[in-house]
């Protein structure tokens, strides 16, 4: 696979700038001043905030964090369980984990970090989330890559593939978003495609007309735009399993991290692949967790479909009850894997993943 690179004409990427300064939202992480460099640690929260999240959904969030977390100290002098309830809401609670993770650690240096390479070691930081603290925050040339920009890079350019299918196709995107940031206004130019690509360039019904990037679009002047970019590929595999929600003599619910098919960096109800139908009694994977004597009452309360990736899963669902009340400790998070228990009337928030509110919805 190999694809000639063009620059975005100097024409283009002013048209794309005063765009930008015309119809960027007012939003609560975001100057006023777009030329002025922004705070590093309300970049890395609110940017890991909208992972997988609206930015309507975000702004609330965000606000309410900033007023209880306003640095980075206040934050990692925080409780993980205060941390999980200003996040509460926002799903994928294993973004919050890491974020007091690598709160703890900047506590200790002196400043924010200043390189990729340091960005990208600390837990929860990935090549996206980095190349935005270095781009919107100390206004270095790095590049980023969200959904957005794969979405406007393969319709301006008719790219018929995913930077997920291989790593000559991530490399080709990773080009276009490298050749965007060559520039001294490359923080300009990131965070408006991001703006472009989710108010203009969107998946459906993109509003070709008022897109700047419109003379230069292959997909828009082919009226192809539906076309780009193509869907994933999937190839499902059938998969039948258990989940078990064990629950304690005072109604909470056991929540594992670690050691699991579906779910490894986030909380998830315990399950495992199992043949249809083979759940009678206590099953051995049970004692994993609990001790098989403190067991009254074990009940398929049902089963539910669901689809991960490739996976296409069936599951049958365990109530298991106990006599004994939740330990009063938690096991080290230096264990896996790692249990945790949960409120019953609190576990639909707690548990980031529609798999595990499907389990809990047999209850």
């Amino acid at each position: 696979m190999s694809i000639a690179i063009k620059n975005m004409d100097k024409q283009s990427l002013k048209e794309l700038r005063n765009w930008f300064k015309k119809n960027a939202a007012e939003l609560p992480w975001r100057l006023s001043d777009l030329d002025a460099p922004r705070d590093p640690y309300a970049v890395w929260i609110s940017e890991t905030m909208l992972q997988q999240t609206q930015v309507s959904t975000v702004r609330e969030y965000f606000k309410r964090w900033m007023k209880r977390f306003p640095d980075i100290k206040m934050l990692a002098a925080a409780s993980e369980e205060e941390v999980f309830m200003y996040w509460q809401g926002l799903g994928y609670y294993s973004r919050a984990r890491n974020i007091l993770k690598t709160a703890k650690i900047l506590a200790e240096r002196k400043d924010f970090p200043r390189t990729r390479k340091e960005l990208e070691a600390l837990p929860g930081i990935g090549a996206y989330t980095a190349g935005a603290i270095l781009s919107l925050a100390y206004h270095e040339r790095e590049a980023i890559l969200d959904g957005n920009l794969v979405r406007i890079f393969s319709r301006l350019y008719a790219l018929d593939f995913l930077p997920t299918e291989s790593k000559d196709a991530q490399k080709i995107y990773w080009d276009y978003a490298r050749e965007v940031a060559d520039s001294p206004k490359a923080y300009m130019h990131n965070e408006a495609l991001m703006e472009l690509g989710r108010t203009v360039c969107k998946i459906k019904n993109p509003d070709c007309a008022n897109c700047p990037l419109q003379e230069s679009c292959r997909a828009a002047k082919e009226n192809r735009t539906a076309d780009f970019p193509p869907a994933k590929k999937h190839i499902q595999k059938d998969w039948h399993g258990t989940v078990l929600v064990i629950e304690s003599a005072d109604h909470q619910i056991l929540a594992i991290h670690g050691g699991q098919k579906f779910f490894k960096n986030q909380f998830t109800l315990p399950h495992f692949e199992s043949p249809r139908n083979a759940t009678s009694g206590l099953p051995a994977q049970a004692e994993d967790y609990i001790n098989a004597d403190f067991v009254c009452a074990v009940k398929n309360i049902g089963k539910f479909k669901h689809n991960i990736t490739v996976h296409k899963i069936e599951c049958d669902v365990l109530h298991i009850k106990l006599r004994e009340k939740a330990p009063t400790r938690k096991a080290s998070a230096n264990t896996t894997p790692e249990i945790q228990w949960i409120k019953r009337e609190t576990a639909q928030d707690f548990f980031a993943n529609s798999f595990c509110l499907k389990a809990l919805a047999k209850l």
